[in-house]
């Protein structure tokens, strides 16, 4: 049976690191919505988008085509694999079209607020700009995260990533066994 783990968090929750162990530890393959529109973005010529260029971008291809078209092009793709993680799950449109994925489950990434910001402030995406308390909130009121609070209202399971790298991975290999 295939497992379809769709990450959902707020920005900096442990989506990514999640994947990047789940494909190194798993071979999962691995489908970022991020990586959809940052494509999009060099595209139309931006090959540094913002995070509100990408925000924007989506919802600019979202008002013709829905706001599932991720979801619908990576749902396409998944029959076969044994484990997919797709990372960036943000409106009720996409968990729609991943809810009819045999073996599909919605897992909230959560973390405190100021431990997401401290690793926001940290990682290396020069695109961010400037690591402030007010860009943050700047970015978790962008468009594209305006429905993040009701997906979370949907999730199967919730993992903390409060604690140690450890932790984390030991929670995710118990998901997976589950």
């Amino acid at each position: 049976m295939n497992q379809v783990l769709g990450l959902v968090g707020w920005p900096c929750a442990g989506k990514d690191v999640a994947a990047e162990y789940l494909v190194a530890r798993y071979a999962a393959v691995w489908w970022g919505h991020s990586n959809f529109i940052r494509d999009l973005a060099r595209e139309q010529g931006n090959l540094s988008p913002t995070t509100s260029d990408l925000s924007a971008i989506f919802e600019a291809r979202a008002a013709h085509a829905g706001h599932g078209w991720i979801a619908r092009i990576v749902a396409g793709r998944v029959r076969s694999i044994p484990l997919v993680v797709v990372t960036g799950v943000r409106n009720l449109a996409e968990v729609e079209i991943y809810r009819e994925l045999d073996g599909f489950s919605l897992v909230r990434l959560e973390a405190d607020r100021a431990l997401r910001f401290g690793r926001w402030r940290d990682r290396s995406r020069p695109s961010d700009g400037p690591r402030t308390w007010e860009q943050f909130d700047a970015i978790e009121a962008l468009d594209g995260n305006r429905n993040v609070p009701d997906v979370l209202k949907l999730v199967d399971v919730t993992i903390e990533n409060n604690g140690s790298i450890e932790d984390f991975h030991s929670a995710l290999v118990a998901l997976l066994t589950a």
